[in-house]
């Protein structure tokens, strides 16, 4: 196995569970251990991508995932919103987090088989 700094996150899951603060923490924690974080909405996560969507999701003791997902976004943090389950729930491309990209599994498989590291939520 590779020894890399890249790790993928994938995250199935929207504002309502609180998996995906959970999700949010740990992708944050890494990308401050220098590593790259890219994470994969599929799912119902892929409504975490929509601006405002987590706008009033506090669960303590955590930070608020909307502080959550800018920081990850702001430090480098890689956002993938799956086109299929994007488009199956009528979002709004232009309407998404900043540093949300909407794609296909590509980019998230490119990592992958360059030896990036797993984590599902």
């Amino acid at each position: 196995m590779s020894n890399t700094k890249k790790i993928v996150l994938t995250l199935s899951v929207n504002a309502k569970n609180d998996v995906s603060t959970v999700a949010f923490t740990v992708a944050n924690a890494a990308l401050s251990k220098g590593i790259e974080v890219g994470v994969f909405l599929s799912s119902d996560g892929v409504e975490l991508s929509r601006d405002g969507a987590t706008e009033f999701t506090h669960i303590q003791p955590f930070k608020k995932l909307n502080e959550l997902i800018e920081s990850f976004a702001e430090n480098g943090g890689v956002i993938w919103a799956c086109a299929p389950c994007f488009n199956h729930r009528g979002l709004n491309a232009e309407e998404t987090v900043s540093g949300t990209t909407v794609v296909g599994a590509g980019p998230m498989l490119d990592w992958i088989l360059e030896g990036a590291q797993t984590l599902t939520f």
